[in-house]
């Protein structure tokens, strides 16, 4: 079969590789359609800690079971499903007091990181992740919608962290793929959301999405707007989704007395960021940081996608064949581009 297998980063290429077979407790699916995420970006840019290269890379898709491994029901084959690229191990410490997300076995298997990914025509998927994480999509539910089932889920997760906002104001910082996911829950809310970044085409789709203000920061001192901002007090809450460094040290300057702020967007390992003290005893600002998702949220996130209360094709900016993913993950390192539907065939 043909698959997109990242050899070191900057070194993806397109090659015959052996087709996968069905392990005792694995399924082997034909893939359907990926997505591309900005992690896979990253990954392929400047790779990762957690991946184990050469590897076939790809994390968010839709397939259907065509093989299945002994001990595992025939009756799966031909369903068409989504799953997650990983699972909790569900015997450590973290998974025991419902901190899955922070699973100590999490990194043993991880579709497109240390085993093989999406972007290729088949994929086996270990019983782990299956077992944990099936879910049977309708003919009623369009499969572009339901391979949002990860990165939707990361969001909900992190939604669940910043708990309830005290107020109205919301600034969301970054309107990538994840960005605007935050702004259209934050939106189902009832909450008046600010939107943040440096690329017009990025804005204008946060604008049809229903963010009430959209701020261009290459040509606005973001600080400068608060002041006409509920009543000059700062936003309620911020969600910084960039994964910058200067997003993270904005988001400090940008929240009121009292208020959250959720760093979603992770930074490398070491990176330090200069936090006014004073902010944090004086005037009670919360910081809360997000990563991955539980089981709970998963299972959350597939029933907002079955109520289409989302316009997730949205953040679609095309498609393209599997021997293009190439040239789709430097679109989005560009800044063009949120998304791409990958196709095996």
């Amino acid at each position: 079969m043909r698959a997109a297998v990242l050899h070191a980063p900057g070194d993806l290429r397109v090659d015959d590789v052996r087709d996968p077979e069905p392990r005792r407790g694995s399924i082997v699916a034909r893939v359907l359609l990926a997505l591309t995420c900005g992690t896979d970006v990253k990954l392929y840019k400047r790779g990762h800690p957690l991946a184990k290269l050469p590897n076939i890379i790809g994390h968010e898709f839709v397939g259907v079971v065509e093989e299945v491994g002994e001990g595992v029901p025939e009756d799966l084959r031909g369903r068409r499903f989504v799953t997650m690229n990983t699972s909790p191990c569900g015997g450590c410490f973290y998974c025991s007091v419902g901190r899955e997300n922070l699973c100590e076995r999490l990194g043993e298997l991880i579709i497109g990181f240390t085993i093989s990914g999406a972007y290729a025509e088949r994929i086996e998927i270990p019983e782990r992740i299956w077992r944990r994480y099936f879910y049977q999509i309708q003919e009623n539910l369009d499969p572009v919608e339901a391979a949002f089932l990860e990165p939707l889920s990361t969001v909900v997760h992190g939604q669940r962290v910043l708990g309830k906002v005290e107020g109205e104001w919301v600034a969301v910082i970054g309107s990538g793929p994840i960005g605007l996911l935050h702004l259209q829950l934050l939106k189902l809310e009832g909450l008046r959301v600010a939107v943040i970044d440096r690329h017009w085409e990025k804005l204008s789709v946060a604008e049809r999405l229903g963010a009430d203000i959209t701020i261009n920061s290459r040509e606005t001192r973001v600080e400068d707007m608060v002041r006409n901002i509920n009543g000059g007090r700062g936003f309620d809450a911020v969600v910084e989704a960039a994964g910058k460094l200067e997003a993270w040290e904005l988001a400090l300057k940008l929240v009121r007395k009292g208020g959250k702020i959720l760093f979603f967007g992770g930074l490398p390992r070491g990176t330090g960021i200069t936090i006014d003290s004073y902010r944090i005893h004086y005037e009670e600002v919360e910081i809360l940081g997000a990563f991955h998702t539980t089981p709970r949220d998963v299972e959350k996130t597939y029933k907002i996608i079955e109520s289409r209360k989302l316009r997730l094709k949205e953040l679609v900016s095309g498609s393209k064949p599997l021997e293009k993913v190439q040239e789709a993950l430097e679109s989005m390192a560009s800044g063009q581009g949120l998304k791409y539907i990958i196709t095996g065939r």
